[in-house]
């Protein structure tokens, strides 16, 4: 890429970002007249139909990928490259006079890449664009119809969904990104191929029955059915402490995931909120996750992942400071299934190395994040991780220290429709890693995103 058409491309991100501060600016006016200024029809009892708009453009730029040795890991060198998604869509409700709402969406996503991603997962391919249908899907909600259970007890929907559990530690992503579908790491594409779930929340219980067939690529042909179930304990209007888990069965082609029992357990506890003792040491926190994983497959052992956190925020201290402490492990029989990005560190942990090389299997992290907000609308964002292999042995490596890595993270949300990231990190390898990769430079790696959403 000559220097004149990265200048060009530069330009024309900052156009966009200032474009859409503006435009986005003005029409948050106009809103708080309109609940979506895409919308078109208003019915009766707040009935409704609205277009819905989002566009996501990412620039990427990395020193020493892969430790130094990109193209003998990739078969192609990646040192730069643009991802860009857009993703227009139709949703709406038809609320009933006693009846609950029939809801439904509609959307696709044009998702594309310029140059090779650090994954390396369109080093086949080149540049890539691709559009597909991404939710498709139609509702019920029960809205008063049960009043003794509360408002919307009861929910089923069915389609091209994505299905959610917790903070996507096991249930997040039932699709796939980059190769010949584009924008790895933007990663719009999350829905199902087709799932069926029924949701029952009354007081502090939520249970799901859930049905899907993945939509991955390449295709394993993955189908999940089982339950969720969830309780919360409540002060007030404080959550302090809950408790979940489910049981899960699959079919698959990936001999290893077929005929597949999961067991999950979850849970979060605010010790000091809920005894109501040391006011100063209210706002610490407790939350562990654990999935067991027995398989059909003779050749394949059982499964076992999880972590446990803890976390606490000085709420008087200005930028209100908050620490979270992460242990995680997976051994080297488990299958990370469905995880995705529910935040930054869930679940992709390091902005490197969990986005390109690791996945959540054979793997030991220990984390550390300090978030702070300036200002409301400021989040910064500090994350070091040091990860280890559970068995080098099975990793291919004698070591098993694997890596550490350092990030930055700054994101600004304008208003409800624009926000704007900055990622910097930088990975140095242990001998897990130069065995690995082949190579031994530190990685730098820096990333600009901008997001305008309707």
């Amino acid at each position: 890429m000559t220097c004149l058409t990265k200048a060009i491309k530069l330009a024309a991100l900052i156009w966009f970002l200032v474009v859409g501060a503006f435009f986005t600016g003005h029409s948050f006016a106009a809103e708080a007249e309109d609940a979506n200024p895409l919308r078109f029809w208003k019915g009766e009892n707040k009935s409704y139909l609205q277009g819905t708009i989002s566009l996501e453009i990412a620039y990427f730029n990395q020193g020493s990928s892969w430790f130094g040795e990109d193209k003998a890991n990739l078969g192609r060198s990646s040192d730069e490259w643009w991802e860009s998604t857009i993703r227009p869509g139709l949703e709406g409700s038809y609320f009933f006079e006693s009846a609950g709402e029939i809801y439904g969406r509609f959307d696709a996503v044009q998702a594309n890449t310029e140059d090779i991603d650090a994954a390396g997962s369109n080093a086949a391919f080149g540049d890539v664009s691709k559009i597909r249908v991404e939710e498709s899907y139609v509702g019920w909600r029960s809205g008063d119809l049960f009043a003794s259970l509360g408002k919307n007890a009861l929910d089923i929907s069915f389609g091209r969904q994505q299905y959610i559990v917790g903070n996507g530690f096991l249930f997040y992503n039932q699709s796939s990104n980059g190769g010949q579908r584009g924008a790895f790491w933007i990663g719009d594409r999350h829905a199902a191929d087709y799932a069926g779930i029924i949701r029952l929340r009354t007081g502090g219980w939520a249970g799901d029955l859930v049905y899907f067939k993945a939509d991955d690529k390449p295709n394993s042909d993955t189908k999940l059915g089982g339950a969720t179930l969830d309780y919360s304990f409540d002060k007030g209007k404080d959550k302090v402490a809950g408790l979940g888990g489910g049981l899960y069965y699959l079919n698959s082609d990936i001999d290893a995931r077929d005929e597949m029992l999961v067991y999950n357990i979850r849970g979060y506890f605010k010790p000091f909120e809920a005894f109501d003792v040391l006011p100063a040491l209210k706002p610490f926190e407790l939350e562990a996750e654990y999935v067991y994983e027995n398989p059909d497959d003779n050749d394949t052992g059982d499964g076992n992942g999880g972590y446990i956190a803890a976390s606490y925020q000085f709420e008087k201290v200005p930028w209100k400071p908050d620490i979270t402490y992460r242990y995680s492990r997976f051994d080297k029989d488990y299958d990370p299934l469905f995880y995705g990005f529910y935040d930054w560190g869930y679940w992709y942990q390091g902005e490197i190395l969990g986005e390109y090389v690791l996945i959540n299997s054979n793997l030991q992290s220990h984390m550390v994040q300090l978030n702070v907000k300036p200002v409301e609308s400021l989040s910064v964002n500090l994350f070091y991780y040091n990860f280890r292999l559970d068995d080098a042995d099975a990793f291919g490596v004698d070591d098993e220290e694997y890596a550490d890595e350092a990030e930055l993270i700054v994101d600004w949300t304008y208003n409800d429709h624009l926000l704007f990231s900055f990622v910097g990190a930088y990975a140095w390898p242990d001998d897990g890693a130069k065995q690995q990769t082949g190579g031994n430079n530190d990685w730098a790696y820096m990333m600009l995103y901008t997001k305008i959403s309707f």
